[in-house]
């Protein structure tokens, strides 16, 4: 451990900390000393416990404000996470909507060349039916006459 010499609203404090820790303990007692300083700035200067309590109030209190915001981020990044989520399985729906959309349009135009060709081979059979002379006369008098 390090004696590391830290000055907060004009006094200066000694605290024994790791070496990896020392610049952290410094930029803490950084936003500490923001705080004593503005503290002693508007109401003068107070005995040290309350400096400093009312210094490490503020500091807790900023600390709330990053803790609700983080709270909120959190939300909304699980909000956005879910999103993503739901537009995914939509993109896939689509994509699987698209596929039977092509399958069924295949089948349609199955479906349609079968009937064209049953189509043309019922033309072909009615034009030979039509042709033979004897058919004919069939076909013209198996119709009731109506005048």
């Amino acid at each position: 451990m390090t004696e590391l010499e830290i000055s907060i609203g004009g006094r200066i404090f000694s605290v024994a900390c790791d070496n990896e820790e020392q610049d952290k303990v410094k930029e803490a007692a950084s936003l500490i000393n923001e705080e004593a300083d503005a503290i002693q700035s508007q109401l003068g200067r107070l005995p040290e416990s309350k400096m400093l309590l009312l210094s490490a109030l503020m500091v807790a209190d900023r600390l709330v404000d990053v803790e609700s915001e983080s709270k909120v981020f959190k939300e909304k990044s699980e909000d956005l996470l879910d999103l993503k989520n739901k537009n995914k399985e939509l993109e896939n729906q689509r994509t699987s909507i698209e596929n039977d959309y092509q399958k069924l349009e295949n089948l349609i135009e199955r479906i349609l060349g079968k009937l064209e060709m049953v189509s043309n081979i019922s033309d072909k059979k009615t034009d030979t039916l039509l042709s033979d002379e004897t058919t004919k006369n069939i076909i013209e008098t198996d119709q009731p006459k109506l005048f």
